[in-house]
């Protein structure tokens, strides 16, 4: 299935229950947020701009700032969201300083399934096609890094796909006792017809 969370991911109610990641079985942590009507006008307005990539490194209280005077239009409601998001992020990895990634992006980004080499990576889809991931049980990681996404995932039907503004806390292979275990994951396909906005966070220097 491609919709919405399912199995081999925790669910979570609040910002804060991201925290279950750090389990030592976790791998994927997601927060399912109902879309606000704002938040949706906000990021197709800045679609119609892509391609872009701002970055920013900063205290999550001032990353709004920092970002709005590099995307292309005013985003409120939008710099607002991020801004809640980077607060939650510090909180979690423990870290004065996040590291942002506001992208709108009409191609694929990373096409093949992979782990991240971090600790933990926070990934929010805006619009357009969100980020797809593959329970522990139906990846074959030794095809991982050999270029044939059907050698990683023999099943294509294990695909699950994040939902427009669904928060998803990923543990990568730099996380303490975990190496070798980090989700794997790729990006959704987009197309100039089909754009998606993006943000990742990461922590500071370790993007």
């Amino acid at each position: 299935r491609r919709g919405g969370p399912d199995l081999g991911a925790t669910l979570c109610a609040c910002a804060a229950a991201l925290a279950s990641t750090r389990a030592p079985s976790a791998s994927l942590a997601l927060w399912q947020r109902p879309p606000r009507r704002a938040l949706r006008a906000e990021s197709r307005a800045l679609l119609a701009h892509a391609p872009f990539s701002v970055t920013g490194e900063s205290r999550p209280a001032c990353l709004g700032t920092r970002l709005a005077a590099a995307i292309p239009i005013p985003c409120p409601a939008l710099l607002a969201d991020v801004t809640g998001l980077a607060v939650a992020f510090a909180a979690l990895v423990g870290e004065a300083r996040v590291h942002a990634r506001l992208e709108a992006l009409v191609d694929e980004g990373c096409p093949l399934f992979h782990a991240d080499h971090v600790g933990l990576r926070l990934l929010c889809t805006y619009a357009g096609p969100g980020t797809e991931w593959v329970p522990e049980a139906s990846v074959n990681r030794a095809g991982l890094g050999g270029g044939d996404n059907r050698l990683i995932v023999p099943d294509r039907t294990m695909v699950r796909r994040l939902p427009a503004f669904c928060v998803g806390l990923f543990k990568g292979d730099a996380f303490p006792g975990h190496a070798g275990r980090g989700i794997v994951h790729r990006s959704a396909p987009a197309t100039a017809r089909r754009p998606r906005l993006l943000l990742c966070l990461d922590e500071p220097g370790r993007f």
